[in-house]
């Protein structure tokens, strides 16, 4: 399908949005993080080499992040806040704010980590500016279709997913498990996983992970990571 006639409406503004401008804001997206990624790591004196020991990722991985030629999953997002002693809101450019109550209107979202290597996947950030805080939420719309040679992935944490609309169903190496609107599964978050919608509109699910080694921790805080 060409970009020509491939237009969906931006909810913002009400104006056909296309295709084509969908991938200059994924590029613009990732150029952005990766230069955040690039000057953490600088400011803080660490080389690709030790940014990506401490996140457990390749080099060259970390080096396309940097370069905006690649966008981290949630799992990697979150290590590489760890690594560099960051929030991952921080990394995707959030204003950082410790109120005790943060109010995230549904139009004020981040969409972040829309990742190369998991097309399709859409996140949204809730409480984004705040940094303090031990869990990571969002609002995720998987694909309906998904490269069954992509591995599944696993990250630390616990996750809590609560199926807002659609139906999906949730991928473990042996088990499958499907949710229609208005369940719920919580799981270890480090048994590795993908999730896929069901049916013509993709579902909308509410994720809260936990940040164990990043909670109630800031920004300027140095974190420590193992081995």
């Amino acid at each position: 399908m060409s970009d020509s006639v491939q237009t969906h409406l931006s909810p913002s503004e009400g104006r056909p949005v296309k295709a084509a401008d969908r991938r200059g804001s994924k590029v613009h997206e990732n150029n952005l993080l990766g230069e955040r990624l690039s000057s953490f790591r600088k400011l803080n004196g660490l080389s690709l080499e030790q940014v990506a020991a401490r996140a457990d990722i390749s080099k060259s991985y970390l080096s396309k992040l940097e370069r905006g030629l690649s966008s981290p999953t949630i799992g990697t997002l979150l290590k590489l806040g760890q690594a560099l002693g960051r929030s991952a809101e921080q990394l995707i450019g959030e204003t950082a704010e410790d109120d005790d109550i943060v109010l995230v209107k549904a139009q004020d979202r981040v969409p972040f980590t829309r990742s190369n290597e998991r097309e399709g996947y859409v996140y949204e950030a809730i409480a984004a500016t705040r940094t303090r805080k031990a869990m990571a939420p969002f609002i995720m719309s998987p694909p309906s279709i998904v490269d069954e040679k992509t591995e599944l992935a696993g990250h630390a944490g616990e996750e809590l997913i609560f199926l807002v609309s659609g139906v999906m169903e949730v991928i473990f190496a042996e088990r499958v498990v499907r949710l229609e609107a208005g369940d719920s599964l919580y799981f270890n978050a480090s048994i590795p996983h993908r999730s896929r919608s069901l049916g013509k509109r993709p579902a909308k699910a509410l994720v809260v992970v936990s940040i164990p080694d990043l909670a109630l921790t800031d920004g300027s805080t140095a974190v420590k990571t193992s081995g």
